[in-house]
């Protein structure tokens, strides 16, 4: 390579390094992050489990949660890819969150089979690169609870 294609090419890949992460380095996937990236893990309730309304969610996030106007980061649970309809966890890492049948995350939910999803989320919503699932079925809400232990933390 010539001299005069060195220095630009260099630069070239400074930019690109730079670049490369956002506010918490790479992340997402199942657990959530990598390297040095945030976490979020769902503790409870576990793969497989078959929850009634109302269920408790514990989640386990590597970033102190809180309200959007603390500027802390929330989780948002979801269900079967369906992020616009969400219940918001802003407080209480490894604590039980309820899930009330009115909750939005299961606005159009229908017993069977679903796939329960959290994201990490910055203050203003934004994705912070940390994810978790687990496939559970939701019953018919004749059960009052759920196999999963209940999570205390209430």
């Amino acid at each position: 390579m010539s001299k005069g294609l060195m220095v630009p090419f260099a630069l070239g890949a400074l930019f690109l390094a730079a670049c490369g992460g956002g506010g918490y380095g790479d992340g997402g996937g199942s657990g959530g992050g990598s390297g040095d990236g945030p976490t979020v893990t769902i503790e409870t309730p576990s793969d497989g489990d078959t929850l009634d309304t109302p269920f408790k969610v514990v989640v386990d996030s590597s970033e102190d949660l809180g309200p959007t106007d603390s500027g802390n980061d929330h989780v948002h649970l979801y269900f079967d890819d369906n992020d616009s309809a969400y219940a918001v966890i802003d407080s209480g890492n490894g604590e039980a969150f309820e899930v009330a049948a009115d909750s939005p995350a299961l606005d159009g939910i229908d017993p069977g089979e679903h796939t329960l999803h959290v994201s990490l989320r910055n203050a203003d919503h934004s994705a912070a690169g940390a994810e978790d699932e687990v496939t559970v079925t939701i019953g018919d809400g004749s059960g009052g609870g759920s196999d999963n232990g209940g999570g205390g933390g209430y």
